[in-house]
C-alpha cells in the first residue's frame, strides 16, 4: 500500500481509510458554519444617534432587507469592516438583519451587531454546493452564532428528487473576531459522499484514487477546531457516530460502512466498531471488515488497531491499494483471503527510530499473481521492524500439494541511509530462495541485488484466449548479481550485473519439452544474452549482444542489438504441433535450422512515432524431414529459404517431396498491418504434382481414406492466419470419392478456411473426366461437416459411360449392368463418413449392355432350357432410383433387345454387395399369341391402375414363355431362384404391356417405346 520511507507515511497507511472520512465531515460542518455569516449586510447607513446598552458605545439600529444578492461582494464588503470569512463564496442568498452599526467603534468588527435570517436556494462554500439552506444569525462580540440551521447538500451540478435526502440541521459557532475556533453540532442524513471526496483529496492528493468515488453519509457529529487550523484534522475536538452506504470503493461491490463511536482529541483519532459489508450479490460473493483503531493524527505517538476480513477480493484490492485506475492491473492478482491482524506501536517522525508489532493469520483457498498460482494459504504472519516471519499453522511435511508456499521469513535493518535486507529465507514451490539486498534512502547511492533459487518449480497459467489457458511448468534454478544507483533504474548503462537461469524438465501443457540455460550480464552499457538447451528432442542454441548509449533507455535495447543467431537441430514437430493445434495430431517429423536476426539495420525499429519497423530483417533456413502422420510418410524434406525485410518475409522457396509427389511454394507474407499490429497476410503460390491425395490429405483425418488418386495443380494462397483462400486449377488421375469413380479428371479449384471457426470447404465447380471410354462432368463441393467428417454435394452427368466403373462397390465381372450409359445422378451427404452417409438420385439411359455382365442372368439361363442370355446384346433400357444409407434402390430397370426383354426392382447393398432383387426375363417366340397380346396391350396400356383380372390374363397368356426369378446373394455369388408366373406384380404386368410388343411385333425399333408411362 505505500512504501515505509517515513513514519508519517506509514501513519497514513494505518488510519487513511477513516482518518479521510472524519475530516471530510468535520470540514463540512465548520463549512456550513461560517456560511451563514459570509450573508452580513456590507452597505453602511447614514449615521444616527443611539444610544447603546453599554455606556460606551452608542449604535444606530436598522433594518437589512436584500433579496438573492451576489454572497461573495456581500463578503469582500464585510472584510472591509474588519470581519474576514477567509471561505471562497458564490452564490446568491436573501437576509433579513437587525444591524446594530457601532457609531463610536466602525473599524471594531467585534462592535458590530447582527440578527436575523439568511436563505439561499444555492450556495457554494469553498467546492461544497448547498441547497435550500436556511439559518438564524446571532453576531455579537466577534462571535457568528447559528441556530436553526438546515439545508441539503449534493454534488455539484446534481439534485435530489428526494427531499428526504441529503439533508442536514445542527447548529454551530464561529468566533470571527478575533479569530478563534469553530464548533458546530450537526445531524446529517444521507448526504453525497462525493463532494466531501473531493475536499478530502485536496488535503491527501496521493491519496484520491483511494478515496470512495460515491456513497451516501448519515450520522451526528459534535467538534471544535481554531479556524486557523481547520485543515490540520490532529487541531480537532470532535466526537461522534456515522455511517455510510453504497460506498463505492475501489473495485469493491457497493458497501455499507457503520461506525460505532469517533473520537478525535488531542491529536488522536479512535475508531470503534468499524464493519464494512458488501451487498450480497451471486458473484461476487459479499465481502465483511470488522475492525477498530487507535492512531496519532501526528507524526508521532502510540497505536494500536485489529482488523478482520472474510472473502476479501484481493484482485480489486489490490488495484485499490495500489491507486491504479489502469485496466492492464486487471486480472494480476486473483483469489480471495480471509485475514485476522492486529498490531501496536510506537510511531516517529524518523522511520528507522519507530516501533511496531503486527501479527495475526491468513487463510486462501487460492492466489494468483501474474499468472502464477501460489496455492493455499493457511499461515501466521509477524511483522516487526527487524523481521518478517509467515509460517504455516500445520507442519511443512503436512501441508498437501496445493499448498505452493511454505515459509517465508527474513531479517533486516531499516538505518537512517538503507534497508538492509540482510538475510532471506523461503521454502516454496518445492525449492529454496535465499538471498539479500541493500535498497538506499539516497537516491545517488546502489541498490544492490544478491538472490539465489534452487529447485522452485511455479506453474504459469498464460491466456490463450478468451477460452483457452496455457499451463506452463518448470524446475528453476540461478543466480541474481546486479548493482544499480536508485536514481538510476530507468537508465540501462547505469546497471551492472549478471543473471542465470536454469529452466529444467519444461512442460507446456502435458507435453514435455525439454530443458534450457540461459545468461544474462551487463556492464556499462554492453549487453550479452546467450542461450541453449534441449528442447522438444533437439538441441537449441543462441546469442546476441548489445551496446547502448548514455543517452538510451530501456525500450531502446532492441534497436541496439546486434546480429542475433537461434540455430536449433533435430527438434521434433510431435509435440510443438500437439501444443499449437491443442490435440493430439500424429504429425511427426525433425526440424533443423538457422534463424539470423539483424536489430541494427538502417531502417530501424519501430519507434514512439509509429514510424520504422515492427519485425527485424530476419533470415530464415528450415528444414523439415521425416514428416509423417500416423506412422505413414509424408515427406523425406521440406526446405524452407526465407527473409524478413521491412516487416515482409519473402518465401524465396518451399520446396520438398510431399506424399509421393512434389510440393513448392512461393511469395510473400505481409507480416504487420496498417495499424502496425502483426497480423500475417498471405500472397503466395503453391504448386503441387502426382500428389497421392489419401496420405496428402492427412489433415482431414479418417475422412481422408475416401479420397483416392494423384493430384496435380497450381493455386494462389491469400488471406490472414485466421482465413486463407485458395484459388486455381487441379488435375486428377486414377480417382476414387468416397467409392464412386471419376478417372482422370481436371477441374478449377475454390478452397477456403477459417481457422478460428475451424470451418473450410473445397469446390471443384467443373469438373471434366473420362471414365470407363464415356465422359463425367458435374462440380463438387466439400465442406466440414459439424460433427467431424466432411459435408458433400455433387450433380454428374454422364454420357456413353461404362456403369461398371461407376460404384466400385459392385465390381466389373458382376455389376448390375454392363455396357453405355447416359443420364444424371446426384449424391450428397452431412458429415460424411463413408458410402452410407450419401443419399441422391440417379437417372440413365442404358444402351448396348451385354448379358453375361448382368448378375444372375446366367445362372437364370438354365431354367431357360437351349436358349442363352450370356452373349446377348440389349440395346435399350433405363436404370432409375435412389441411393441412401448404402442401399441402390431400382425405383425402375430394365433392358431390351428384339428377342429379349428384362425387368427389374429392388435393392441393391453398396457395402456388401448383397442382392434383394425380382426380375422378370421374356424371350422365345411370341407369333401365335401376337393379336392376343397386342389386343391386351392396348385394352390396358394407357390404364393408370389396373384391376385383377389384366393381371391373371398377361400370366397366363405368359406362362410359357416368362420366367420370375427372385435373385438373393451378393454381386459376386448371386443366387437365382424360380418363382411361378402367378407372382406377377402389377408393376410386372404393366411392364409386359408397354414393352413386350417388341417381342412379339417384328421391326419394332427402341424408339417405339419413348414416350411411354410405366413403372415398376
Amino acid at each position: 500500500m505505500c512504501r515505509l520511507s517515513s513514519a508519517g507515511r506509514l501513519r497514513t497507511c494505518i488510519v487513511i481509510g477513516v482518518v479521510t472520512v472524519f475530516s471530510s465531515l468535520a470540514f463540512a460542518a465548520q463549512l456550513s458554519a461560517q456560511q451563514p455569516a459570509a450573508v452580513q449586510p456590507a452597505a453602511v447607513q447614514p449615521p444616527a444617534v443611539q444610544e447603546n446598552a453599554a455606556p460606551a458605545d452608542r449604535y444606530w439600529e436598522s433594518q437589512w432587507a436584500f433579496r438573492e444578492i451576489d454572497v461573495a461582494k456581500l463578503a469582500e464588503r464585510l472584510r472591509s469592516i474588519g470581519i474576514d470569512l477567509g471561505i471562497p463564496l458564490e452564490g446568491n442568498v436573501t437576509v433579513q438583519f437587525e444591524v446594530g452599526v457601532p457609531w463610536t467603534s466602525l473599524t471594531d468588527g467585534a462592535a458590530y451587531r447582527f440578527d436575523g435570517t439568511l436563505t439561499s436556494s444555492r450556495l457554494v462554500v469553498d467546492r461544497f454546493e448547498f441547497l435550500d439552506l436556511r439559518t438564524t444569525v446571532r453576531y455579537r462580540d466577534g462571535v457568528a452564532t447559528l441556530s436553526s440551521l438546515t439545508g441539503s447538500a449534493v454534488e455539484s451540478g446534481e439534485a435530489s428528487n428526494d427531499p428526504t435526502k441529503g439533508n442536514f440541521t445542527g447548529s454551530g459557532s464561529l468566533e470571527l473576531v478575533p479569530q478563534g475556533d469553530a464548533s458546530a453540532n450537526l445531524i446529517v442524513d444521507n448526504i453525497s459522499l462525493a463532494p466531501i471526496t473531493k475536499l478530502v483529496a485536496s488535503l491527501f492528493p496521493s491519496y484520491e484514487p483511494m478515496l470512495p468515488k460515491d456513497g451516501e453519509l448519515s450520522g451526528d457529529v459534535q467538534f471544535r477546531a481554531p479556524i486557523h487550523r481547520i485543515d490540520d484534522i490532529a487541531s480537532y475536538d470532535l466526537e461522534g457516530t456515522f455511517q455510510a452506504d453504497a460506498l463505492e470503493l475501489g473495485g469493491l461491490p457497493p458497501a455499507d460502512l457503520k461506525v460505532g463511536k469517533v473520537v478525535i482529541r488531542d491529536g488522536r483519532l479512535r475508531a470503534d466498531k468499524i464493519d464494512l459489508q458488501t451487498t450480497p450479490t451471486s458473484n461476487p460473493s459479499a465481502v465483511r471488515m470488522i475492525g477498530r483503531a487507535d492512531l496519532p493524527l501526528t507524526g508521532n505517538g502510540s497505536f494500536s488497531f485489529e482488523v478482520a476480513a472474510d472473502d476479501l477480493p484481493i484482485g480489486q484490492m489490490s488495484k485499490w491499494i495500489a491507486a491504479s485506475e489502469s485496466s492492464e492491473q486487471e486480472g494480476l492478482v486473483q483469489g480471495k483471503l480471509d485475514f485476522r491482524i492486529q498490531g501496536s506501536g510506537e510511531l516517529n517522525d524518523r522511520a528507522e527510530q519507530s516501533q511496531w508489532s503486527i501479527a495475526g493469520s491468513l487463510a486462501s483457498p487460492s492466489i494468483q499473481i501474474a499468472g502464477v498460482n501460489l496455492g493455499s494459504f493457511e499461515h501466521d504472519v509477524r511483522f516487526t521492524p527487524t523481521n518478517f516471519a509467515l509460517t504455516p499453522r500445520r507442519q511443512s511435511s503436512e501441508l498437501p500439494s496445493r499448498f505452493k508456499v511454505h515459509r517465508v521469513e527474513s531479517e533486516y535493518q531499516l538505518t537512517e541511509t538503507a534497508f538492509d535486507l540482510t538475510s532471506l529465507t523461503a521454502t516454496l514451490f518445492g525449492g529454496q530462495i535465499s538471498g539479500q539486498a541493500t535498497v538506499p534512502r539516497r537516491d545517488q547511492e546502489d541498490l544492490v541485488v544478491d538472490l539465489n533459487f534452487r529447485d522452485i518449480r511455479p506453474e504459469l497459467r498464460l491466456p490463450v484466449s478468451d477460452s483457452i489457458e496455457l499451463k506452463i511448468a518448470s524446475t528453476l534454478s540461478g543466480e541474481l548479481e546486479w548493482k544499480v544507483p536508485l536514481n538510476r533504474l530507468s537508465d540501462p548503462v547505469a546497471h551492472r550485473g549478471a543473471a542465470k537461469l536454469i529452466a529444467s524438465s519444461i512442460m507446456l501443457g502435458d507435453a514435455s519439452i525439454g530443458d534450457l540455460n540461459a545468461n544474462v550480464s551487463t556492464n556499462q552499457g554492453e549487453f550479452q544474452f546467450d542461450l541453449n538447451g534441449d528442447l522438444f528432442g533437439g538441441t537449441v542454441q543462441g546469442n546476441s549482444t548489445a551496446q547502448l548509449i548514455a543517452s538510451d533507455q530501456w525500450n531502446d535495447l532492441p534497436a541496439r542489438l546486434q546480429a542475433s543467431q537461434l540455430k536449433f537441430d533435430g527438434v521434433s514437430l510431435d509435440a510443438l504441433v500437439d501444443l499449437l493445434a491443442r490435440r493430439k495430431i500424429g504429425l511427426t517429423g525433425k526440424a533443423t535450422g538457422n534463424v539470423l536476426v539483424n536489430f541494427a539495420s538502417p531502417s530501424g525499429l519501430a519507434s514512439t512515432s509509429g514510424l520504422g519497423r515492427v519485425i527485424p530483417d530476419t533470415t530464415i533456413d528450415l528444414e523439415l524431414s521425416q514428416l509423417k502422420y500416423r506412422a505413414q510418410p509424408l515427406s523425406r524434406k521440406l526446405r524452407l529459404a526465407g527473409r524478413i525485410e521491412n516487416d515482409v518475409l519473402r518465401i524465396q522457396s518451399l520446396r520438398g517431396d510431399y506424399a509421393d509427389g512434389s510440393l513448392s511454394l512461393h511469395g510473400l507474407v505481409y507480416l504487420v498491418d496498417s495499424d502496425r499490429r502483426i497480423h500475417p497476410r498471405f500472397d503466395t503460390r503453391l504448386v503441387a504434382s502426382r500428389v497421392d491425395l489419401n496420405r496428402g490429405l492427412w489433415f482431414l483425418g479418417d475422412t481422408a481414406d475416401q479420397f483416392l488418386g494423384r493430384a496435380s495443380g497450381k493455386a494462389t494462397v491469400t488471406g490472414h492466419t485466421e482465413s486463407i483462400r485458395v484459388r486455381g486449377n487441379v488435375d486428377g488421375r486414377d480417382l476414387d470419392i468416397y467409392g464412386l469413380p471419376a478417372g482422370n479428371a481436371h477441374s478449377a479449384l475454390v478452397a477456403t478456411a477459417n481457422f478460428q471457426s475451424s470451418k473450410w470447404s473445397v469446390n471443384f465447380p467443373s469438373v471434366r473426366s473420362r471414365v470407363g471410354g464415356g465422359q463425367l462432368e458435374g462440380g463438387l463441393l466439400l465442406s466440414s461437416g459439424r460433427s467431424g467428417g466432411v459435408d458433400m454435394t455433387s450433380h454428374w452427368k454422364t454420357r456413353r459411360m461404362d456403369f461398371v466403373r461407376l460404384t466400385d462397390q459392385l465390381g466389373r465381372s458382376s455389376s448390375l449392368a454392363s455396357g453405355e450409359i447416359s443420364g444424371e445422378i446426384s449424391l450428397r451427404g452431412k458429415s460424411v463418413q463413408s458410402i452410407d452417409d450419401l443419399s441422391g438420385r440417379f437417372d440413365f439411359q442404358l444402351g448396348d449392355t451385354r448379358g453375361a455382365a448382368v448378375p444372375g442372368l446366367l445362372a437364370a439361363s438354365r431354367f431357360l432350357g437351349p436358349i442363352s442370355l450370356a452373349n446377348q446384346s440389349f440395346d435399350v433400357g433405363e436404370a432409375k432410383g435412389i441411393i441412401g444409407q448404402g442401399v441402390v434402390v431400382l425405383d425402375e430397370f430394365w433392358l431390351g433387345s428384339d428377342n429379349a426383354l428384362l425387368q427389374a426392382d429392388g435393392k441393391v447393398y453398396l457395402r456388401s454387395g448383397r442382392l434383394d432383387l425380382n426380375a422378370l426375363i421374356a424371350t422365345g417366340d411370341y407369333r401365335d399369341i401376337a393379336a392376343n397380346f397386342t389386343q391386351l396391350a392396348q385394352q390396358y396400356a394407357l390404364r393408370s391402375l389396373l384391376p385383377a383380372s389384366a393381371i391373371l390374363s398377361v400370366s397366363e397368356l405368359l406362362r410359357d414363355r416368362t420366367l420370375v426369378v427372385a435373385v438373393m446373394g451378393s454381386t459376386q455369388s448371386p443366387i437365382v431362384r424360380l418363382r411361378p408366373v402367378e407372382t406377377f406384380r402389377e408393376e410386372t404386368a404393366r411392364f409386359l404391356l408397354r414393352e413386350g410388343q417388341r417381342l412379339i411385333l417384328t421391326g419394332i425399333t427402341a424408339g417405339a417405346v419413348d414416350g411411354m408411362d410405366g413403372g415398376f
